[in-house]
């Protein structure tokens, strides 16, 4: 049987004009709360009681949202992500004002989430970003008892406009090779733009290559190179679907193999000039000299991989390959992606829709369509009217 903590008490201050209420909570602390009305006091004092019997009493705290967020972040987050992963969630953090971080845990009320989300003065994107991250940090703060309700519950998480995706022409790309070739400098960076255009992999995909991942006519994904915050390591792909073979035109592989002829075969392929781990850093400055030297308008180096996934998709390979080749685990996310990519998706659907649907006759596919006869809708004598929309 559950331990009851006595029934409270309820008295009348008369310098304040209030009814308060005391009640001994289970850990021995004094619980008091002040109302006008002796009947709101009492209420408030039944419905304690019960939730301290029935073992539900959450204890009043002074813990603030940004010392829980911290917590949160520390012991459920970081455990089970990557370090890059982690540092993006950091990053989403900084976003969080000072004067909504400092607020009490057990007080925050949906309308102070809205309030603070709909006057954040970032990007549609970002702000997406730190509504999710809100909602996780509270929803956990509810499941260990922290708070009385999910304050994100009601919220209105806001959704950015998707971009299009962005690409190179088929003008474009002779450009900016060109640009590659006329520079002595830029010249060393050909193989890397070349084969982010023929793979579409993704860039930390081709830095961690070795000549081990080298084949007669593709390569292995088996791992990416990052960089966090300066530094660089390798990590394994996220997903079961990033380990890949990737098949490539033989110009290609003999690029590549003339690469893997100067190297150990546990170095990486690209190298800095200083025989470094060529990191995305690198690439991004570089990548910006030959944007503009081949005097196209800038558009990101990943944008080489949306190109190479556009052409193929345009050069009818099914959306199931695309998939398979970019990595994704799922070729609904290709299709959301790239769809628009595919040439006359729609040009003959008319046509086709003719064909399954002939009435009294058979259709393409053999079969007789029973459907009901065709009103007549105009006729001479009749005038015709349409129903109003």
């Amino acid at each position: 049987m559950k331990r009851k903590y006595g029934h409270g008490t309820i008295c009348f201050e008369a310098a304040r004009n209030k009814y308060k209420v005391a009640i001994v909570a289970p850990d021995g602390h004094r619980i008091t709360k002040r109302f006008d009305m002796e009947a709101d006091a009492d209420a408030w004092r039944i419905a304690t009681l019960h939730e301290i019997n029935i073992g539900e009493y959450i204890p009043v705290q002074a813990t603030t949202f940004g010392e829980w967020l911290t917590q949160y972040l520390g012991l459920f987050v970081q455990p089970k992500v990557r370090e890059k992963t982690f540092v993006s969630y950091l990053v989403v953090a900084a976003h969080i004002s000072a004067d909504f971080a400092g607020k009490n845990l057990q007080k925050i009320t949906t309308i102070d989430a809205q309030r603070f989300l709909t006057s954040l003065d970032v990007s549609a994107s970002m702000r997406k970003r730190v509504a999710k991250l809100l909602a996780r940090a509270s929803k956990k703060a509810y499941i260990i008892g922290s708070i009385r309700k999910d304050f994100m519950l009601g919220v209105e998480i806001p959704t950015p406009e998707q971009k299009p995706i962005e690409i190179f022409t088929l003008d474009e790309i002779p450009k900016i090779f060109a640009a590659i070739n006329e520079s002595p400098v830029l010249r060393r960076h050909y193989p890397l733009v070349a084969l982010a255009l023929a793979s579409g992999a993704r860039m930390g995909e081709m830095l961690a290559l070795t000549p081990d991942d080298i084949y007669t006519d593709a390569i292995v994904i088996n791992k990416a190179l990052v960089e966090i915050q300066g530094k660089v390591s390798l990590q394994p792909p996220k997903t079961q679907a990033g380990y890949r073979r990737i098949t490539l035109p033989a110009y290609i592989i003999s690029m590549l193999q003339q690469l893997a002829s100067l190297r150990q075969h546990d170095q990486f392929l690209f190298l800095n000039t200083q025989g470094n781990p060529y990191c995305s850093s690198n690439v991004g400055r570089a990548w910006r000299t030959i944007i503009k030297h081949a005097g196209i308008p800038y558009r990101k180096f990943h944008c080489l991989r949306h190109t190479h996934a556009t052409m193929m998709l345009a050069a009818h390979v099914p959306v199931l390959e695309v998939a398979k080749r970019l990595g994704h685990s799922k070729a609904s996310h290709t299709l959301n992606l790239y769809g628009h990519a595919i040439p006359g998706y729609d040009k003959n659907l008319p046509k086709l829709v003719d064909e399954i649907f002939r009435i009294g006759s058979e259709n393409s596919a053999g079969h007789m369509v029973n459907l009901p006869s065709f009103p007549q809708l105009f006729s001479n004598s009749v005038p015709t009217v349409f129903p109003k929309r």
